[in-house]
């Protein structure tokens, strides 16, 4: 029986659940979806045994936070695709992930990026049949037309990753400035 963990974060009252193998993420629900999302993708997982260690899942909820906070842009967490789509969709899902931060694509030019211009449609089926939503940014492809397009997660979701992603993200500074302190606080008379 293979084990399952799983966690959630939330996000504007939203709830994105995600679970992670020994060999890493290989789900992430919709916003708003329960955990049984995950039998969509897998209908085999129903005997497998879901549990709630955040020692397995706790890396993967800081990454998913520090992305939601801003401090991150790319995802280095492992992902477990195993027994999951079509080799196509598994090249799909990889050239999606190399879509830059606060960048698009569309359906065409990833369907060309693969070197397989004319597999629009089957191109999108796979965007759309991605189990790992934000690590592979599925939300970052859109229509020719310019339309954002569907989304697992909702038009609303997509949308506000895409806004989210063209914020400028603040710098922080490494140190901050610290007031001097006066001379009589170094043991000589203020001048």
């Amino acid at each position: 029986m293979k084990k399952l963990y799983w966690e959630s974060i939330e996000v504007n009252n939203q709830k994105f659940f995600f679970t992670v193998t020994e060999k890493g993420l290989n789900f992430v629900s919709s916003p708003g979806k329960y955990l049984s999302e995950l039998f969509d993708f897998y209908p085999d997982r129903y005997d497998d045994q879901f549990m709630y260690d955040d020692s397995v899942t706790a890396d993967y909820l800081s990454e998913f936070t520090d992305y939601f906070d801003q401090k991150r842009q790319d995802f280095d967490l492992p992902l477990d695709l195993e027994n999951i789509g079509t080799d196509l969709q598994h090249q799909v899902w990889a050239e999606i992930q190399k879509i830059p931060y606060g960048q698009t694509v569309t359906y065409k030019q990833l369907a060309e990026n693969i070197g397989k211009p004319k597999a629009i449609r089957p191109v999108a089926h796979a965007v759309a049949m991605n189990p790992d939503l934000i690590v592979i940014p599925c939300h970052r492809v859109v229509r020719s037309s310019g339309d954002i397009g569907e989304y697992r997660g909702g038009k609303e979701t997509k949308k506000a990753l895409l806004e989210l992603e063209k914020k400028p993200i603040e710098k922080h500074a490494l140190i901050s400035k610290l007031p001097l302190p006066k001379l009589s606080q170094l043991g000589k008379s203020d001048l």
